[in-house]
């Protein structure tokens, strides 16, 4: 088992590392270039949009190994144990499609915010048929999805970050899905895991291309629907969360500080805690090893519970511990606080 999951990370990667390289200059002609601004941690024009490979070829390799099943094991017995994993592509795809038209065209917060409803809708609606789950999940997969593209979105602003962050959380999925057991993610999840580590070079440590919108917003979907899957099979809800904590802590409390700084909250800023480190001088990579390290450690506290049906305290302590210390990073080297400021300025 291991072998062919290794197997399928390094034929994923390759695929996406091709693409990537093929889709750059693609991007370029069309100038999907983003153009660095206040809150950009870059300083020169990059094309964008680069998360298309990604989606590709993810979407590429779990067809082909859905195909593979179905002439191994006969169409019926395949799907009735894949339909989970077509629900995952499906909502990759989905949100890859939304983010690639605000990569291409200006959308405004509020419809950006409705599709992302309606589509989180539609996996909770799935989910309700595909796992037996109450409809009252529908709503708190719907707004969790939403939460997660944003947060997956927000923090997608240091080379490396988003994928180094995505290489580790789909990984833990897989774990998580051949442990509790969860059929079906632990294919979606490969297949995002070989993606990712296929575009990291083209994006770390200097960036050739951005994931874009469609990248972010595909990786969110990615993470809603491993999330939705986990807890719809009884996994534990630290260990379903684990990974993406640090993206909802570090998103929810900028948001928090920024409200009540008496900032616009939805303006464009750098007051995320990667960018306030980089600000303060780390490089990209170190920020994202931050990140990377915090789900990481997170995931590894939340591991017991998928050995054990009991609920203990002391990793989800451990955990909270965890996000603690990296929100408070920028104040432990020294960063400047400007949320004080934006108070005074009110």
């Amino acid at each position: 088992m291991t072998a062919l999951l290794l197997s399928g990370i390094a034929a994923t990667a390759a695929v996406s590392a091709s693409l990537t390289a093929a889709v750059i200059p693609l991007l370029r002609r069309a100038r999907v270039i983003d153009v660095p601004e206040d809150r950009s941690l870059h300083r020169l024009p990059v094309p964008r949009g680069g998360g298309l490979a990604i989606v590709l070829a993810a979407s590429l390799a779990t067809w082909a190994a859905i195909l593979a099943a179905v002439r191994q094991h006969g169409t019926v017995h395949t799907m009735t144990r894949l339909d989970v994993a077509l629900m995952g592509m499906a909502t990759v795809l989905a949100l890859a499609l939304l983010g690639l038209i605000e990569d291409l065209f200006s959308v405004s917060v509020r419809t950006r915010l409705v599709l992302q409803l309606t589509l989180g809708a539609g996996l909770g609606l799935v989910a309700h048929s595909a796992f037996e789950v109450s409809l009252w999940w529908t709503p708190a997969v719907c707004l969790g999805t939403a939460a997660l593209v944003n947060a997956t979105n927000f923090m997608d602003g240091a080379n490396g970050l988003a994928c180094s962050h995505a290489l580790m959380t789909s990984l833990w999925y897989v774990q998580v899905a051949i442990v509790a057991p969860v059929p079906g993610l632990e294919l979606v999840m490969v297949s995002v895991a070989g993606a990712c580590l296929g575009f990291l070079p083209f994006n770390s440590p200097r960036a050739k291309v951005f994931l874009g919108d469609s990248g972010s917003y595909a990786l969110g979907g990615a993470w809603a629907f491993a999330v939705t899957a986990c807890l719809a099979q009884g996994v534990a809800v630290e260990a379903a969360l684990a990974p993406v904590l640090v993206l909802l802590a570090d998103t929810g409390y900028t948001l928090w500080m920024r409200m009540r700084a008496g900032q616009c909250w939805y303006e464009p800023h750098r007051l995320h805690v990667y960018q306030r480190l980089a600000c303060a001088g780390w490089p990209h990579w170190a920020s994202a090893l931050l990140v990377t390290l915090a789900a990481a450690s997170c995931s590894a506290l939340a591991a017991g519970s998928l050995l054990t049906s009991s609920r203990l305290w002391i990793p989800r302590a451990a955990m909270a511990g965890v996000l603690v210390l990296y929100l408070r990073m920028p104040a432990f080297i020294g960063a400047p606080n400007p949320f004080p400021a934006l108070r005074r300025a009110r």
